[in-house]
């Protein structure tokens, strides 16, 4: 078995090639070769364990996937200086069974999380969008920046976040990276002003900005909240948008940025105008006009970790890198 870490990850993925297994991943899912249990969630008292198990059924000329991730979500770790997530991928021959590889899970979380919100923003973007908004600059904006900068031509990043001096850091480090204007705003309703694609990346449990700072045509990359009592975007802002999810299945069970405009009355499960792979595969219509604000919310898909893994230990065999240890 191979133990693939998380610098050997960084040397063996590249976001192009992530985009391109998430996105084959959610055409696979709309013409019905995955099987994907309810993702579990075992609730503590300092937070929670996620366990996201997938099968790629195999077709002739290509073997099928199977694995699965598990996930802690513990939100008080920062203040302790630790990580908010832990995640470790367990890949298996889906043939036998037997364990093909051990794959750190939290640098694999976030890639696939950028590439499931790069191809949401290929698809219902509008084509000429030039200035990207990202709310809440932790680890996940570095993965939603790079991976939007792969399918549209950003000029500028506007960037905000509530902790002190956490936008202006980030702003720093990727302005070194990449070549891209990065510019610190005083306020999440000033970024949504400005952009044409945004992305709320936080832990906020409330709604981070309000809906009056939308423009037409803007599209929304929600990927925060992942429980049904809590939301980054408010009901206002669901009820103008046109509403894409990653999977039915999990928003409708975790979604609180949908569910709880649900509960209110404001929305129903009709308003969903489709799901990911339903986009991709042409099932359902994505964007339609120019000035339609599209809204996409992601609570995570066990297929992007799936498609992303088995990429992993690909390339690592081809390469040699990783550590092949005898259980």
């Amino acid at each position: 078995m191979w133990v693939i870490s998380r610098n050997d990850l960084k040397s063996i993925l590249s976001l192009e090639e992530v985009i391109e297994a998430v996105e084959r991943a959610f055409a696979d899912y709309a013409r019905g070769r995955w099987a994907i249990p309810p993702r579990t969630h075992s609730s503590l008292p300092e937070g929670v364990i996620l366990y996201m198990p997938s099968l790629l059924s195999s077709r002739e000329g290509e073997e099928g996937i199977l694995g699965a991730k598990l996930v802690s979500v513990f939100p008080r770790n920062p203040e302790r200086g630790l990580p908010l997530i832990y995640g470790l991928y367990l890949l298996y021959n889906p043939t036998t069974g037997s364990p093909l590889a051990l794959i750190d899970g939290v640098y694999l979380t976030g890639v696939r999380t950028g590439a499931a919100s790069a191809v949401a923003t290929k698809y219902l973007s509008r084509r000429d969008s030039s200035a990207l908004g990202i709310i809440g600059t932790g680890v996940q904006a570095g993965f939603q920046l790079m991976a939007i900068l792969t399918v549209r031509t950003i000029e500028v990043c506007y960037l905000f976040d509530s902790i002190e001096g956490g936008a202006r850091r980030f702003a720093q480090d990727y302005s070194e990276k990449l070549r891209v204007n990065l510019e610190v705003l005083s306020s999440a309703d000033e970024v949504v002003r400005r952009s044409d694609v945004v992305v709320t990346a936080t832990t906020s449990p409330i709604p981070v900005f309000s809906s009056s700072s939308l423009r037409q045509g803007t599209h929304l990359n929600v990927i925060g909240a992942f429980t049904p009592e809590t939301r980054e975007v408010d009901s206002e802002t669901v009820k103008k948008a046109c509403l894409f999810v990653d999977s039915y299945e999990g928003a409708l069970s975790e979604a609180g940025d949908l569910l709880i405009p649900m509960r209110e009355g404001l929305i129903s499960r009709d308003d969903i105008r489709g799901d990911l792979s339903e986009v991709i595969t042409g099932i359902k219509p994505g964007r339609t006009t120019v000035d339609e604000i599209t809204l996409f919310k992601s609570v995570g898909f066990a297929i992007e970790d799936a498609a992303v893994a088995r990429l992993a230990y690909e390339r690592a065999l081809e390469r040699g890198i990783g550590t092949q240890i005898e259980l």
